[in-house]
């Protein structure tokens, strides 16, 4: 039988059950977020019952998802929500321009959280989504942010391991100190085929904003 570690709250067991949802897997069966949280079978089952009470979490075909109620709490205001409101028109200005896509992220440890995207029908290929996540360590937006983040941030994001989504994406990080001032030189950072083959990524930092922003 499962237990609960000793000391874990009410709401660590909530934060597990709402975390065991990502963007692969937006609909889980009670078994499923079991499985995922490791948490005890009778308690997970009535810790889900509640949610859907509250309104957290939605009864849909095949198991519960997200529901309006977390949805509608997470968007009032807050600090992700301000910035995304000041750098839309902004971003809405240059996506005209380039007719690609232009997205706004925030550094979070090692990697970038995407807080906004606006696309055009012939925008390149993109896997990124809003409220996903990409390693920091192989991304423009992560590049230009630890290249203008301080000494620590760049340790950490440069101790990861470099995921291999194509034929392009370093294998190391033995030249990244070198490319984190070239970054700062020219002021944007560039990735060509990290992620995808024959796509490119450019970023720069949001001017007057933290460095932990995109």
């Amino acid at each position: 039988m499962k237990r609960v570690h000793p000391g874990e709250t009410g709401l660590s067991r909530i934060v597990k059950v709402l975390e065991s949802f990502d963007l692969g897997k937006s609909v889980l069966t009670p078994a499923e977020i079991v499985r995922r949280t490791g948490l005890p079978h009778a308690s997970t089952y009535r810790l889900i019952n509640e949610l859907v009470q509250a309104g957290f979490l939605d009864r849909t075909e095949g198991g519960v998802q997200t529901g309006v109620r977390l949805w509608e709490l997470a968007s009032r205001e807050s600090r992700t929500l301000s910035l995304r409101n000041t750098a839309l028109p902004f971003m809405e200005d240059l996506q005209n321009v380039i007719r690609q896509h232009t997205q706004l992220s925030i550094l979070d440890g090692t990697e970038i959280l995407y807080l906004e995207r606006l696309s055009a029908p012939e925008a390149v290929v993109n896997i990124t989504r809003v409220a996903g996540r990409m390693p920091a360590l192989i991304t423009s937006p992560g590049l230009v942010l630890a290249a203008f983040g301080d000494r620590k941030a760049q340790d950490l994001i440069m101790s990861t391991t470099p995921p291999k989504y194509t034929d392009l994406t370093p294998t190391s990080t033995s030249d990244f100190r070198r490319m984190y001032a070239e970054i700062r030189r020219q002021g944007y950072a560039r990735a060509d085929g990290w992620v995808d083959e024959g796509v490119t990524g450019l970023s720069v930092q949001i001017g007057l904003l933290p460095p932990s922003t995109m």
